[in-house]
């Protein structure tokens, strides 16, 4: 008998997600908004997060480390500890995304700043708010849900990389 496969990316993201206890917070450091730095409750500086604007962003909190990456103009991944561990495809403000053959359902309000997500028929338990400014952002998860944290963070790349181009645009 093979011994029980383990899932490769959780561990890590499961530490941070008991050490956050649902909350985070992110601050961009320098004008551009490209690079945030990731805070807990205390304040207390616990990562990095790297935003390369629509192509992908790059996350370093603690021992999680993941890369975003875009493969197509409606396709995206998560990889984390070598692994694919999310996916999203679709509609941009409600993107559909699977973390670990885990889907959620998710809408993003640009005007707003906001976004939120939770499993398929049950309430939103990830929500994402942001300033006017997009330089401060919060973030409520659920500690509990394995997946609620590396959705939020994507989630939160996602909110960030499209009000940058919305305004580049406009």
């Amino acid at each position: 008998m093979s011994p029980m496969q383990k899932d490769p990316a959780p561990e890590p993201w499961r530490k941070l997600s008991e050490t956050l206890a649902g909350h985070l917070m992110a601050c961009a450091r320098g004008l551009l908004a490209s690079e945030f730095i990731l805070l807990d409750r205390e304040n207390m500086q616990i990562g990095d997060l790297e935003i390369h604007g629509l192509r992908g962003a790059e996350l370093k909190a603690g021992d999680a480390q993941a890369r975003i990456e875009r493969l197509s103009p409606s396709r995206y991944r998560m990889l984390s500890s070598g692994a694919e561990i999310l996916t999203s495809a679709g509609d941009a403000t409600s993107p559909e995304i699977t973390y670990l053959n885990h889907p959620y359902e998710a809408s993003l309000s640009l005007l707003c700043n906001k976004a939120e997500a939770g499993r398929p028929g049950h309430n939103a338990t990830i929500r994402i708010k942001g300033g006017l400014t997009n330089r401060n952002y919060e973030a409520f998860f659920e500690p509990g849900d394995e997946g609620s944290l590396p959705v939020a963070f994507f989630l939160f790349y996602r909110l960030v990389s499209l009000r940058r181009e919305a305004y580049r645009a406009g």
